[in-house]
């Protein structure tokens, strides 16, 4: 049975006996394995928190009422880079400093009083239960994968890596990072089993600059870069690409390519990139999704381009990325022949 760690940092033991109280019955209810962590002091919390827990309540006000010093706490776990969600249960919200809203991973400012302990607890399994606690908090297996690379990919070449540190070490310390990255995505890489469609994206993107498979919007209309990778990177002192013209493809909706036909074999086959010239992006709930149309290509000016789209709304992921332009150059890379006479052949071979 999965058992998620809770931190939580309350100095009033009034506020943690009921806690305690409703956990038991949250669990014997729910059938769910709850491990909780007090802590009633700012130092008691900050020598027990590390990247075993899933989650934290934090009360705003501890044993000095006169300061905020569940700051402090979700201070540590920023800095800390331990990825957990956190609760902010207090009884001033307004104390509540937003500034960290984007820095840690807020589930909400709860008010004592007005949410219960059971929606509290409900909000964390269910983060608990997709597995990103364990994946990002560094129990999982993102790290297997990057023991396994340490061990095997990296550690027997360390004398080469030496090697480059000793002349540019930031330099060899970002291409390592490039490298075991590469040697991860390959281990997670090897499972047959079917992606969701969030997989298919990065969202928001991580770079601000277009790269092949971004996702660019014009008014209502969107479009996919398929300007090849090494034009795109970024070169000399000022950065810029080494073209001078973006290449476009455009996304039209399931309707305008299928015109209205409801053919479940027809969109199956689109869903499954069988027509040669349409590359399906599915939906999700920040992208509408549609079909890539190859022969509806667009090359624009790259002050233009600039001018008209600008950053990224979405990226599609690189290993997707790769699969469209596959298809895009099988695509545009055939020639065709003439019908060549194998009606003789056919006779003699099978007679």
């Amino acid at each position: 049975m999965k058992k998620l760690r809770l931190l939580i940092v309350e100095d009033v033991e009034e506020e943690l006996e009921s806690f305690r109280d409703d956990l038991e019955d949250y669990t014997r209810e729910k059938e769910r394995d709850i491990d909780l962590v007090e802590c009633k002091t700012l130092q008691e919390a900050l020598d027990k928190l590390d990247n075993s827990f899933d989650g934290a309540i934090i009360d705003l006000k501890l044993a000095n009422h006169r300061t905020n010093e569940g700051h402090q706490v979700v201070e540590k776990i920023r800095k800390s880079f331990f990825r957990i969600p956190i609760a902010i249960f207090t009884g001033n919200p307004g104390d509540w400093n937003h500034n960290l809203n984007e820095q840690t991973m807020l589930i909400d400012v709860f008010t004592k009083g007005e949410t219960g302990h059971y929606e509290l607890l409900d909000r964390f399994w269910e983060i608990y239960n997709t597995g990103l606690t364990r994946i990002m908090g560094g129990r999982g297996r993102i790290e297997q994968c990057l023991n396994e690379a340490f061990l095997k990919n990296l550690l027997p070449q360390i004398k080469k890596w030496i090697s480059y540190g000793e002349i540019d070490p930031e330099r060899t310390e970002k291409a390592l990072l490039r490298y075991a990255l590469n040697h991860l995505f390959q281990l997670l890489e090897d499972d047959e089993e079917r992606c969701f469609p969030e997989e298919f994206y990065l969202y928001p993107p991580t770079l601000d600059r277009i790269t092949t498979g971004s996702i660019v919007k014009m008014d209502e209309q969107s479009f996919v870069v398929l300007t090849p990778a090494c034009d795109l990177v970024p070169r000399g002192q000022n950065g810029e690409p080494n073209t001078n013209h973006i290449l476009l493809t455009e996304i039209e909706s399931v309707d305008q390519v299928l015109g209205g036909s409801k053919s479940k074999s027809k969109i199956t086959e689109l869903c499954r990139n069988r027509l040669q010239y349409y590359h399906w992006l599915p939906k999700t709930d920040f992208f509408e999704g549609g079909i890539l149309n190859f022969r509806k290509l667009t090359t624009l000016d790259k002050d233009d381009f600039d001018e008209k789209f600008g950053k990224p709304t979405i990226q599609i992921s690189p290993s997707f990325v790769k699969d469209i332009v596959s298809r895009f150059s099988s695509y545009y890379a055939r020639q065709g022949q003439p019908d060549i006479d194998s009606e003789d052949f056919v006779i003699r071979y099978t007679t």
